[in-house]
């Protein structure tokens, strides 16, 4: 797999972490500015031990070279149960959307074959891609911007008390699945021990931040009501009385959604062709087993909750915390250019 830089990393990552906003279901207000606050300076702290283990030069390849194949299986395993959740997102998030295409089985087939193809461009391709839509993202923050702010209205802000702050910081860090797959990317990433690598971070704080406070001081007592505040902030916030925005919103959720399963359908394919070489159509099967994830997720009501905050200690903390100790001992972990 060919290197990307730091910063294709973070817009692969951020836009990500943007999608997951957007679909953002949960009770939004002052408590949850806190929590999310809290919740990205606990991912920093988790961040350290990755960032030290490739400092000592660690690589996934070199790792999965010496047969060991459950760590990695399992990293697949859960980018693949991932793909399924988002998937299940767009599912609902299709409704609110008013997308052409609503059915389920429709959705993911067309949203598949768009994933599949860029999928099958190489990794650079598509850090290439997430780039472009990086600036579409940034384009339409200006407008929604410009909707915003002649309605928000600062007094809303200490009237929102929705969760508590403890409830808010686990909602968020549920959500932040962005650290395994941040762990693996590191592996194909250009000068991955500079700490540029970490910028999706400080940027996706902003990003929720900024969207979260608009949604608080604009939408005010309709904030309760609303099942999906992103959507309802798009829609109260028109920067035109003549010409309605939504369109823009409308590319933007189905480009990030091509850009978040994209990236999972990689990583867990590329993880496959790590354990087993000779496997064929390897982003075939990720795609199905994800919609086939997201049809049983639909069938269970499964949201996530504490086991997402379990797994993404277990992959982003606890590995690479473990594997720190462990690759001086196994120097052939290393990149193959410094031994």
């Amino acid at each position: 797999m060919n290197k990307i830089s730091c910063g294709q990393l973070t817009s692969a990552l951020l836009l990500s972490n943007a999608f997951m906003l957007m679909c953002l279901s949960a009770p939004v207000g002052k408590n949850f500015l806190a929590g999310t606050l809290i919740s990205f300076v606990l991912q920093a702290l988790l961040c350290i031990p990755i960032t030290i283990l490739y400092k000592k030069g660690f690589s996934l390849s070199a790792y999965c070279e010496e047969k060991h194949y459950l760590i990695p299986c399992s990293f697949a395993l859960y980018f693949i149960i991932r793909g399924g959740i988002s998937f299940l997102l767009v599912w609902n998030g299709a409704e609110q959307l008013s997308l052409p295409f609503s059915e389920p089985l429709v959705t993911a087939v067309l949203i598949g074959i768009v994933c599949l193809y860029t999928a099958s461009l190489g990794l650079q391709a598509f850090a290439r891609a997430s780039s472009v839509v990086f600036g579409i993202l940034v384009i339409t923050l200006v407008i929604l911007l410009l909707g915003a702010f002649k309605r928000a209205d600062i007094a809303n802000l200490p009237l929102s008390d929705e969760g508590t702050v403890f409830g808010n910081t686990a909602a968020n860090l549920a959500m932040a699945d962005t650290l395994p797959a941040f762990f693996v990317l590191m592996s194909f990433t250009k000068d991955n021990a500079s700490p540029k690598t970490l910028m999706f971070l400080p940027a996706g704080l902003i990003l929720w931040e900024l969207v979260i406070f608009l949604c608080i001081t604009v939408l005010g007592s309709l904030l309760p009501s609303a099942p999906y505040p992103f959507f309802l902030l798009t829609s109260v916030s028109q920067p035109l009385t003549t010409q309605r925005a939504d369109a823009v919103y409308l590319i933007l959720f189905v480009l990030l959604c091509i850009v978040r399963i994209t990236l999972l359908t990689v990583l867990s394919a590329h993880i496959m062709g790590m354990v087993f070489p000779k496997l064929r159509f390897r982003s075939i099967i990720s795609l199905l087993l994800m919609i086939a994830a997201a049809a049983f997720f639909s069938i269970i009501n499964y949201t996530g909750g504490i086991f997402g905050i379990i797994t993404i200690l277990h992959f982003a903390f606890a590995v690479p915390f473990i594997f720190c100790f462990m690759i001086k001992k196994h120097s052939s972990w290393k990149e193959k250019t410094e031994t």
